[in-house]
């Protein structure tokens, strides 16, 4: 196989591993309803960051994170649980308010939430440790040239920007916001009970490594 052919590949695997749903989707649906096009953008480039931070370590680190992947799984479930788990009552939590966010809160939003929430939700997912060391290092052969490999992260970075760029800017479409306003009791909770849901999973996850 050409490096060319197994760069497709490998951006194929990505592309359908971006799609699934999961607690990026619950967040970025929860930012078309409270934060804009704006946020929703910081949110996409934070948790494309950390899909780059991924790659990067698993690309040129990947025998040092086997070393330490047992230890890092037994602490990044309670970590990740905690993290989701606090968006989730957020979200419950928030107050309603059927009115588009002014410039000034969106700034606001953006300088205090967007790209953080975003990285930390990716870059704490224990999933994605394992997902982009199964993924890459069992893929990537040994000898793979130092042009490759940076191309193999920049094309998941910029894949991942591409999608959560692309909902970013769908879900803030005028007439499909305003519909997604007028329902945001309805998408609030729905996205704090999927985080909520993720992160009791991610403490069961947690639970059963305690015990094995």
């Amino acid at each position: 196989m050409s490096w060319i052919s197994l760069l497709i590949t490998f951006g194929l695997v990505h592309v359908a591993a971006l799609v699934a749903p999961g607690p990026d989707f619950a967040l970025m649906l929860r930012a078309a309803v409270s934060g804009g096009r704006k946020y929703a953008f910081a949110l996409a480039l934070g948790l494309s960051s950390a899909i780059m931070l991924h790659t990067l370590t698993v690309t040129f680190a990947a025998d040092v994170l086997q070393l330490y992947l047992p230890s890092l799984m037994l602490v990044l479930p309670w970590l990740a649980a905690s993290w989701l788990g606090y968006l989730g009552i957020s979200c419950l939590r928030a107050p309603i308010d059927t009115s588009a966010p002014t410039a000034a809160s969106v700034s606001q939003l953006n300088l205090k939430n967007g790209w953080w929430t975003g990285f930390a939700t990716n870059a704490l997912n224990p999933k994605a440790y394992v997902y982009f060391f199964s993924v890459i290092a069992g893929m990537l052969p040994h000898q793979s040239p130092l042009g490759f490999k940076l191309a193999l992260i920049g094309l998941f970075f910029l894949l991942a920007l591409a999608w959560f760029g692309f909902l970013g800017w769908a879900l803030n479409i005028n007439r499909f916001r305003q519909q997604l306003i007028r329902r945001q009791w309805l998408i609030l909770k729905f996205s704090g009970v999927v985080l909520l849901v993720f992160a009791a999973l991610l403490l069961l996850q947690g639970y059963q490594r305690l015990l094995a």
